[in-house]
């Protein structure tokens, strides 16, 4: 449905797509790579209603890589974005490179817009530093307003192990914390699902909470295993002591750009319809994907 523009800061990916929907269109957030792998953010408005065709993709980015040595100075990719007291508040993923052996780290950034998305101000701190047992990886953050106070899931971990390729593959679990702040956060994280490593799991990618009338929330998140990802879906999970079923959010059978991979979704409710933003193979190099269903 898109795909990167080739420009120089747009070489390759459509990567995590990251849907705010406006009065008039969807505008989905979405990082590019430049040749030297290194992520900004971009988005493309469509229409809200079939075929939900292409209306303007931005020409710039509207966040950029952070400043040299801090923790997003080699990239940044949307994780949820929404409104938050007359602002749009972007929750985002900071890269930074590092040795052979921990060949990056991955932590939560926040940023905010005062026009409706077309540039963000970044906090210049990470929403969540590292911490023990979570060195390398608090990250993919998604935000739950809740009665008791407000519900952060991420992905957290510390640890790469060689993939079958010989290349390094992060081991990350799925995470969460509560608090009365949503800008705020301390203390360890409580694990609400570990991977299977003898199954051949390594983790699990962004996490979504889905909320469909009349039904129990649902989790949406990227299954990852050695061979790659699929977009999976589960009851709320409560903890690594019982595993929930996982099942995939699209069965198949999948087209060419899509067979190796699926991950990194992300639904709305744009009127009378369900879309769900999805990458395919390459982790967004084959570029992004919609999927739709009327609500009724």
């Amino acid at each position: 449905m898109l795909e990167a523009s080739g420009a120089p800061l747009s070489r390759t990916h459509v990567m995590l797509p990251t849907p705010l929907v406006m009065g008039d269109r969807v505008r989905v957030f979405y990082a590019a790579c430049d040749a030297e792998m290194r992520g900004r953010i971009f988005f493309a408005d469509f229409e809200r209603e079939p075929p939900f065709a292409l209306i303007a993709v931005s020409p710039q980015p509207v966040l950029d890589v952070g400043a040299a040595g801090s923790f997003d100075c080699d990239g940044v990719n949307p994780s949820q974005v929404f409104e938050a007291e007359g602002r749009l508040a972007l929750l985002y993923i900071g890269w930074r490179r590092g040795p052979a052996e921990a060949p990056y780290t991955l932590c939560a950034g926040l940023a905010f817009s005062d026009d409706g998305g077309r540039s963000f101000e970044r906090w210049l701190e990470p929403l969540l530093p590292p911490r023990e047992g979570e060195r390398l990886f608090r990250t993919a953050p998604f935000l739950n307003r809740e009665a008791q106070g407000w519900r952060l899931l991420y992905i957290g971990g510390d640890r790469f192990v060689a993939g079958e390729s010989g290349r390094m593959t992060p081991v990350y679990s799925l995470m969460e914390l509560r608090g009365a702040n949503p800008w705020v956060w301390s203390g360890p994280g409580r694990v609400l699902m570990a991977p299977d490593v003898e199954a051949g799991e390594v983790g699990f990618g962004r996490p979504v909470v889905v909320r469909r009338d009349g039904e129990a929330e649902r989790l949406m998140v990227s299954l990852r295993t050695r061979s790659g990802y699929r977009l999976m879906e589960s009851d709320m999970p409560e903890g690594p002591a019982v595993r929930r079923v996982l099942t995939p959010v699209i069965p198949g059978p999948f087209e060419a750009w899509e067979r190796q991979m699926t991950c990194f979704g992300a639904p709305c409710v744009a009127g009378a319809n369900e879309l769900l933003f999805y990458n395919g193979n390459g982790y967004g190099l084959s570029g992004l994907g919609l999927a739709w269903r009327p609500l009724d």
